[in-house]
């Protein structure tokens, strides 16, 4: 589990945010209660990103649809037929 600091913490203490994940790996920053940042070292994020292809060569493998066609599913109005149940 990472650590998790609040964004005024992180802001006010810096340097400690970066001992932090320099030992750790990972910090989560969170403001109101929702992680809104995520701070890593160098070595968990080139590990991340070891195998990664360029963004959007993978949508095949990893979603159903293009992300084109999944975007303009979003924009489609509901069927004045459809059952609310």
């Amino acid at each position: 589990m990472p650590k998790a600091i609040s964004a005024t913490d992180a802001k006010n203490n810096f340097g400690g945010l970066l001992e932090d994940v320099a030992t750790l790996g990972r910090v989560d920053v969170v403001r109101h209660g929702r992680i809104v940042a995520v701070v890593l070292s160098t070595r968990s994020f080139e590990s991340l990103s070891a195998g990664m292809a360029p963004p959007g060569s993978l949508w095949g493998k990893n979603h159903m649809i293009a992300p084109k066609s999944a975007r303009r599913a979003r924009m489609l109005k509901r069927p004045s037929t459809f059952d609310e149940g």
